[in-house]
């Protein structure tokens, strides 16, 4: 099962990819505009309106495309085959993806950030990419898994053996929003629990005291964390455990370096997911185990639909 870091790390791989494939549109579209008149002002240059200036010299709207086509242009063309082929065995297989399936996904993909919104956000001000694009990669990634599997049949048996074997990676993890104050010594950290039991805010203490760069100006909050992630130290974690929202604990000597004052700012817990629910996705991980890789299956799709790329194109 992944992690909540590796399958937001994976979303945003995946996302990337969707937008590289928003670039190949813009390359499509350009190529096949008809060329302008040659009487056009001087601002536009080789054919193509300025799109910016560097020390007095105009850089094209040409220049700039033919640079996205030499960095991403193959990437780009080999994606947008990939989506004209899957939709096409889709279709002949009869293989559709339904709102709820993609909400789904979307939800399973921003576990890690404080919302769904945030994650939206998130990802346009690292990628530039809209819920749109996002839901449109997502319906693709689902696709795509869902002609891998079309032919996989997993009995009862493998599934109920699978559940048995792992209760515990099924049962609904804990979620902590934590925040923390990194301090160098026992007796800094302690001096800092008795400004906390004084009323001194405990974001203002981080700002001033924490020697986490990351953090620090967050008011130490680490986020919203499941209970055994892997890149929070542990003992943060462990204390955690035994904590109620609204709690402060400290000082927790850590391995690496130092000590740590933790605020326990609210507790979540996982839904518990129905029976057929929890069925259903324990087949469906174990047909995707069976099945080909994805990348494997695009390749094989291409070809099936006799998808090449032409050479002519100089990419």
């Amino acid at each position: 099962m992944m992690t909540r870091q590796v399958r937001t790390l994976w979303a945003a791989v995946i996302i990337l990819a969707a937008g590289v494939l928003l670039m190949g549109s813009l390359i499509v579209i350009r190529g096949l505009q008809p060329a302008v008149n040659e009487h056009e002002p001087e601002e536009k240059q080789g054919g193509r309106e300025a799109v910016a200036t560097f020390n007095g010299q105009v850089v094209t709207e040409d220049e700039w495309v033919e640079e996205m086509k030499r960095t991403h242009g193959q990437k780009v063309l080999v994606q947008l085959l990939n989506q004209k082929a899957v939709e096409a065995e889709a279709k002949a297989l009869r293989i559709r993806v339904a709102p709820e399936e993609i909400e789904d996904k979307i939800k399973a993909d921003a576990a890690g950030y404080e919302s769904e919104e945030a994650y939206y956000q998130a990802m346009f001000a690292q990628l530039g990419l809209t819920s749109e694009d996002i839901k449109t990669e997502a319906a693709y990634q689902l696709t795509l898994e869902k002609i891998a599997i079309v032919n996989i049949r997993i009995s009862d048996e493998e599934v109920d053996r699978y559940i048995d074997q792992h209760k515990e990676e099924l049962e609904p993890k804990k979620k902590y929003e934590l925040a923390w104050i990194k301090l160098k010594t026992r007796k800094e950290a302690n001096k800092t629990l008795d400004r906390l039991e004084q009323g001194v805010d405990f974001g203002k203490l981080a700002e001033e005291l924490s020697l986490d760069e990351y953090t620090r100006m967050q008011g130490g909050k680490l986020g919203l964390i499941e209970e055994d992630d892997p890149f929070v130290p542990e003992e943060l974690l462990a204390a955690a455990k035994g904590l109620e929202a609204g709690d402060i604990a400290g000082p927790i000597r850590l391995k690496d370096d130092g000590y740590a004052v933790i605020q326990v700012i609210n507790i979540e817990k996982d839904r518990q997911p129905g029976r057929a629910e929890i069925r259903a996705s324990v087949r469906k991980q174990l047909a995707l185990n069976e099945a080909v890789p994805l990348t494997d299956l695009e390749a094989a799709l291409r070809e099936k639909y006799g998808a090449k790329l032409i050479e002519k194109t100089n990419l």
